[in-house]
């Protein structure tokens, strides 16, 4: 696979994990807790008072069949608070505990050992089990198995100081079916079934008599603002118009998260084209692209087919093709056909999956997480297998709109925003 980046950083940029914007509570360098990465939200109570129902709006539908990874941003913030991975990784790039509760390093840090929860229990009442985090799940670079009934040894291909981060990847979540073949049975905090579930709601209780509420907007930024208007909590959004909506209002804050998405224009060309200037064609929150990029690394995965696609024919025009649900890689779409004299064209989700995978057309607009736990495994989901050039576009974040005086937030190294575990 070919990479070329057109727009990165300074060196000392490709050194250090990507940045997380301000403002956040706790100290640099932080603990274990998630406490240590809390969003700054002026008069949030304090962490020993929990209100007893909290609202989140999303402004697209989430799919228990994605459970328990998720595909938007909505997902994301859903499946965090009902699945758990062995680890998650915080806001300073720490591992901290999720469903393991401490590790143990062993043989120079080839062999680790995870210890799960004393209480860690599916939503059903029934234990979890070594064997339920190992059973039916793998990754590039490791071996893992059920030691003992409530133990994990890892085994890793070659000796680490550093707790293995890849753990925190919400494919390694644990879940089981659902009787029903509705919501995946999963290990957090909160739970959901098929009964609590509606097409503009979902209800999740918790384990002391509060619960989440997912109150679902219909689409369109006129819902979005009802969704404000009705009182949410919290609101996730990477549209401009929306946080200068909230910002007319004293009841919510605005807090910037840490750049999430990077976008990528992928070809079967050679050589790479630089494109200047295009955080200005995007109409949310963007900036230039920043290192370090994940997809440089991939070549130990062993992704790439090593063939091209077929070239195209001699008048076919040069086709950008973006997902016709993104703002984001339609807005740059527009901009780089304009640079080319390209032709931009939308592909529902699907189309634009298998198109991707073909690789007929001239370029593709790809949207990417820029922190991932498995590079292998994102590059093998994302990424084509047929020898690609991948220029680096822009980065993108979203905003966090929260009440004023609501609930107490935390935001972990992929900008995902969760309720701090008690």
């Amino acid at each position: 696979m070919r990479l070329a980046i057109a727009l990165i950083a300074v060196a000392a940029a490709a050194c250090v994990p990507p940045s997380v914007a301000p403002p956040f509570g706790g100290a640099a360098g932080g603990g274990a807790r998630d406490t240590e990465c809390l969003l700054a939200t002026g008069d949030a109570p304090p962490s020993t008072s929990r209100p007893t129902r909290v609202t989140i709006g999303l402004l697209e539908p989430a799919d228990p069949s994605h459970a328990p990874v998720p595909q938007s941003d909505g997902e994301r913030v859903v499946f965090a608070h009902l699945y758990e991975p062995l680890v998650r990784v915080n806001c300073d790039g720490r591992v901290v505990p999720a469903l393991a509760a401490s590790w143990e390093r062993h043989d120079a840090g080839r062999r680790w050992t995870f210890r799960l929860r004393e209480d860690a229990q599916f939503w059903d009442g029934a234990p979890v089990t070594a064997q339920d985090v190992v059973f039916g799940k793998s990754g590039s670079g490791f071996t893992w198995s059920a030691t003992e009934s409530r133990a994990v040894t890892v085994l890793l291909g070659r000796e680490t100081d550093d707790v293995p981060a890849f753990l925190a990847d919400p494919a390694l979540a644990v879940s089981k079916p659902a009787p029903d073949g509705g919501w995946p049975i999963g290990t957090g905090r909160y739970w959901v079934t098929s009964a609590n579930t509606t097409e503009r709601e979902i209800v999740a209780p918790g384990p002391s008599g509060d619960s989440l509420v997912f109150r679902i907007g219909a689409g369109g930024a006129g819902d979005a603002r009802d969704l404000l208007d009705a009182g949410v909590d919290l609101l996730l959004t990477r549209d401009r118009a929306l946080r200068d909506y909230a910002a007319t209002q004293s009841r919510f804050v605005t807090v910037a998260l840490p750049w999430d998405r990077a976008y990528v224009f992928v070809t079967p060309e050679p050589g790479g084209t630089r494109f200047d200037g295009l955080e200005d064609a995007v109409r949310g929150f963007a900036r230039r692209a920043e290192a370090p990029f994940w997809w440089l690394n991939l070549r130990p995965c062993r992704l790439s087919s090593g063939e091209s696609p077929p070239p195209p024919a001699a008048n076919a025009p040069r086709r950008i093709v973006y997902p016709r649900t993104d703002p984001a890689a339609r807005e740059l779409a527009g901009r780089i056909a304009a640079l080319t004299r390209g032709v931009a064209t939308a592909r529902s989700a699907t189309d634009f999956a298998s198109g991707l995978a073909a690789g007929r057309d001239w370029g593709y607009i790809v949207a990417l997480p820029r922190v991932v736990a498995d590079p292998c495994r994102a590059g093998r989901d994302l990424l084509p297998t047929w020898d690609a050039t991948i220029t680096a576009l822009v980065d993108t974040r979203a905003e966090a709109i929260i009440r004023n005086g609501g609930a107490r937030w935390s935001v972990d190294r992929a900008g995902v925003v969760t309720i701090p575990s008690p």
